[in-house]
């Protein structure tokens, strides 16, 4: 029996949206991560419509965080009732999850009520493996571990409970200002359902100072949708990839601490890691690369809305990510074909992989 372990990046635009296929070449087992944008929903239909209808089964659907570029195509894959796919857990914090302090992407939250209310419609599994209550990284004590069942480790990473509580009083907000009532499935079903755009379908040179760039003060992310991204380390057969949503850089690094204290290791050696936040300057910090030994590092997005990936991040992960790693993306783009450039790859020792010509996303096989 051959063991396969492929992380396909869909082409989400400047989204997120990760199909990952693990086990036994012949009958794999499949996680979903986030829906991307809109659009990236006719991938995903595409892709599950390849699959005979007794094989669409995922081992887990994570939607990491309310943030539009991840949800979108979520909502509109929940929402397509003629797809026979199957979910034996939704990883999701909604409204219900967020804990309530003493007082109590614009339009993310919104999005998540729809989410929410397409859950509850579908009865789906939703955070059994944390007894439906909130995917959270605990303040003490080991890790949460979940193994999968086709036999996947994974190790919860983000959010921590601080997060979430930042969340609540912006989802609250929002969705008030859209004239919904947190967590009342009725309304957002209806809105849902006058909202056109989120129903399913029928159907540089070697002149790039690149030392400059890595060593520029790091200004971490402050978003609170962000913040709240789920992000846990993926281990099967010896491989381990690290998936990060939009998650803060000093959370990422607080629970690799955790991991490597109790796994008694000095560095986290990793087959693949898909930065941060499409590869935010404000997400990828020296400290947090530097915790780990990595060969892939996945880039996902068109550039487009925020022209990610920054010089400063992808140039940190040339300098911090270890020589002879490869920055892999999914689309090629003015924001990113500076780095094919063949005498800065020479120098700083690393290479790049893009799409074919013509083509967009890519499949990375761990």
């Amino acid at each position: 029996m051959s063991f396969m372990f492929n992380i396909e990046m869909f082409p989400a635009a400047h989204g997120d949206c990760l199909w990952i296929e693990y086990g036994d070449s012949n009958a794999p087992h499949r996680v979903l991560i986030d829906g991307g944008t809109g659009p990236t929903y006719k991938k995903i239909r595409e892709r599950i419509d390849s699959l005979p209808e007794d094989d669409r089964r995922f081992d887990l659907f994570v939607i990491t965080h309310v943030d539009a570029d991840h949800i979108e195509g979520s909502v509109r894959l929940l929402g397509d009732e003629n797809t026979g796919v199957k979910f034996d857990d939704v990883w999701f914090n909604g409204w219900r999850h967020l804990p309530a302090p003493e007082v109590d992407d614009r339009l993310g939250p919104v999005q998540g009520e729809f989410l929410t209310a397409l859950i509850q419609k579908h009865r789906l599994p939703w955070n059994t493996a944390f007894k439906q209550k909130a995917v959270v990284v605990p303040e003490g004590g080991s890790l949460p571990e979940v193994t999968l069942a086709g036999g996947m480790k994974v190790t919860l990473l983000s959010p921590t409970a601080r997060q979430l509580i930042r969340l609540r009083p912006q989802w609250n907000k929002v969705v008030r200002e859209a004239g919904l009532e947190p967590g009342v499935a009725k309304e957002a079903l209806a809105a849902l359902a006058k909202n056109k755009r989120l129903q399913p379908d029928a159907l540089g040179g070697p002149t790039i100072k690149v030392d400059a760039l890595a060593k520029s003060a790091f200004d971490a992310d402050s978003a609170v949708a962000n913040g709240s991204s789920i992000a846990f380390l993926a281990e099967f057969d010896g491989k381990r990839a690290l998936l990060t949503g939009d998650a803060f850089a000093p959370v990422l690094a607080g629970s690799i601490q955790r991991l490597l204290d109790a796994r008694e290791l000095d560095r986290l050696a990793i087959h693949a890691f898909k930065l941060p936040h499409h590869g935010s300057k404000s997400n990828i910090s020296t400290d947090l690369l530097d915790m780990v030994r990595c060969k892939k590092y996945l880039f996902s997005t068109n550039g487009n809305i925020f022209n990610h990936p920054d010089p400063e991040g992808v140039a940190r992960v040339i300098v911090h990510g270890g020589k002879g790693c490869s920055l892999l993306f999914n689309y090629k783009t003015e924001d990113n074909d500076m780095w094919a450039e063949k005498k800065l790859a020479a120098k700083y020792e690393y290479s790049t992989v893009y799409p074919k010509e013509g083509d967009q996303g890519l499949i990375v096989k761990l």
